[in-house]
C-alpha cells in the first residue's frame, strides 16, 4: 500500500470522533466524545497556543525560527484536520484522491521545515558550516519524492524517497549530536522534543525499509509524538528568547558603556570634546566660552604631574557646578555651553571662573599660589559652525591671555 494511502485510513480511524462523519448523525451520535477525540482536540489546541505564542514573541524580537516553528505547526494543523473525517467539500471529501495528496503534502513539508528551523533555532557556531548549509536545501528534496507516496507500483521510487527520509532524519540528529557537544543549551531542549518524533519515525522506516510491511501504529504513536515535541519545543523556544533579550539587553548595555566611555574625559569625569560638540550639534547653545588654566605649565614643573592632575580635575569640578555645559577639551583647556538666557551669560561664566581659584584652593591646599583661568567667551548665531565658534571663542581666549590672563574676554556676537 502506497505511503499516503496507509496514512489516509489510519488517520480515519484515529480521529473519527474529531466531528460528526454524517450530517444526519443522531443528537447522541453527535455529542458522543471518545478519547481520540479529546486528545486530537487537545493537539490541535496546541497547535494553535504554540502559533499565538510564535506571532507575540516574534514581534519582540524578530527571530527567524519562530516563522520557521510556525510553518511546521501549520503544517501540523493542516495534516491533522486532513486526518479527521471532516467532510470538506466534494473536491476533498474524506476518502479523495485530493484530500490524499493534501496529506501527503503537508505530512512532508513537516519535515522540509524542520531542517531550516534548526540551523536558524540553534545558537551560532554550533554546527559546521557545511552541515549548516546541509540543512537548508538538501531537506527540500523530499518534496520531489512526495508524489511516490501516491503513485501505484513505485517502489524503486518509494526506496528512493526512503532514503532522502532517512538522510533528513540524520542530518538533523547530527546536528543535534554535535550542538549538544559543543554545549548547547537549545540542543537539550530539542533532542528531547524530537525524541519521540525520532522513534516513531525510526520504526516506521524500519517496517517499510526492512520488513516490506507498514508500521500499523504509526499515527497511534505519532500525534502523541507531535505533541510532546509542540511543548518542549515551546519552552525551548521560551528559554531560547529569554537568552537572546538577556544578551541583546548586555550588549546594549556594553555599547552604551563604551560611548560613554569614548566620551568622557578620564581625568576629570567631564564630557570630552567629541560629547560637547555632539551636544552642540543637538542643541546649538547662545554662547561658548573657552578657559585655559593660568600658567599650568609651572605647577607641574615645580609640582610634578600627580599634583597637576588634581589640579585639573579640582576645575573640572568648579567647571561642572554650575548651569554650563563644562567638557574637557585639552592638557589644561575646558570648553563651556551656555543655554537660556542670553543676558545671564556673562555674570554665569566670570562666576565660573571664579570657582576655579577656590576650588583648586580647597582640595589642592599644598599651592602656594592661587590658581587662576582665562576665559574667552563669545555668543553665538543660530547658524554658526561649531569649529567657527570654537575658533571665535579660542579668539577671545588669546586676547584674555595677551590682556594680562585671569580675566574674561567677551564679545557679543560671532
Amino acid at each position: 500500500m502506497a505511503e499516503g494511502a496507509r496514512i489516509l485510513a489510519l488517520g480515519a480511524g484515529l480521529l473519527a470522533a474529531a466531528a460528526p462523519a454524517r450530517a444526519q448523525s443522531s443528537f447522541a451520535d453527535a455529542t458522543s466524545m471518545t478519547w481520540d477525540g479529546v486528545l486530537t482536540g487537545i493537539f490541535l489546541g496546541l497547535l494553535l497556543f504554540s502559533l499565538a505564542y510564535n506571532a507575540v514573541f516574534y514581534r519582540l524580537l524578530r527571530e527567524r525560527f519562530l516563522i520557521w516553528q510556525s510553518v511546521r505547526a501549520l503544517s501540523y494543523f493542516a495534516l491533522t484536520v486532513a486526518l479527521s473525517p471532516l467532510a470538506m467539500g466534494p473536491w476533498l471529501a474524506p476518502d479523495s484522491f485530493a484530500r490524499q495528496v493534501w496529506i501527503t503534502i503537508f505530512f512532508d513539508l513537516s519535515l522540509v521545515v524542520s531542517g531550516v528551523f534548526l540551523r536558524s533555532y540553534l545558537e551560532p557556531g554550533m554546527v559546521g558550516p557545511r552541515l549548516y548549509r546541509w540543512l537548508g536545501w538538501p531537506p527540500a528534496l523530499i518534496l520531489l519524492t512526495t508524489p511516490a507516496t501516491v503513485m501505484p507500483d513505485a517502489d524503486t521510487y518509494m526506496m528512493l524517497r526512503s532514503a532522502v527520509l532517512v538522510a533528513m532524519l540524520a542530518l538533523c540528529a547530527a546536528a543535534v549530536v554535535i550542538a549538544l557537544k559543543r554545549g548547547s543549551r537549545t540542543a537539550r531542549y530539542q533532542a528531547a522534543a524530537w525524541s519521540g518524533i525520532g522513534g516513531v519515525y525510526g520504526v516506521s522506516l524500519f517496517y517499510d525499509i526492512v520488513l516490506g510491511q507498514p508500521f500499523d501504529s504509526f499515527l497511534f504513536l505519532l500525534f502523541p509524538a507531535l505533541g510532546l515535541e509542540v511543548m518542549l519545543t515551546a519552552f525551548g523556544i521560551l528559554d531560547r528568547l529569554m537568552r537572546l533579550r538577556r544578551e541583546r539587553q548586555e550588549a546594549r548595555a556594553q555599547a552604551e558603556a563604551m560611548r560613554i566611555i569614548a566620551h568622557t574625559d578620564p581625568l576629570t569625569g567631564l564630557p570630552n570634546r567629541r560629547a560637547i560638540e555632539e551636544s552642540y550639534n543637538d542643541e546649538p547653545p547662545v554662547a561658548i566660552a573657552l578657559v585655559d588654566l593660568d600658567h599650568f605649565k609651572a605647577i607641574n614643573d615645580h609640582h610634578g604631574h600627580d599634583v597637576g592632575d588634581r589640579v585639573i580635575f579640582a576645575a573640572g569640578v568648579a567647571l561642572g557646578s554650575g548651569s554650563a555645559l563644562a567638557a574637557r577639551v585639552g592638557g589644561e583647556e575646558f570648553a563651556l555651553l551656555f543655554r537660556g538666557a542670553p543676558a545671564a551669560v556673562a555674570i554665569e561664566a566670570e562666576r565660573l571662573r571664579q570657582r576655579i581659584s577656590a576650588y583648586v584652593k580647597q582640595m589642592v591646599p599644598l599651592l602656594e599660589r592661587p590658581v587662576t583661568a582665562s576665559m574667552g567667551l563669545v555668543h553665538i548665531g543660530r547658524d554658526t559652525s561649531f569649529g567657527a565658534a570654537m575658533k571665535s571663542a579660542d579668539i577671545n581666549l588669546y586676547a584674555a591671555k595677551e590682556s594680562g590672563r585671569n580675566r574674561v574676554v567677551f564679545i557679543e556676537a560671532a
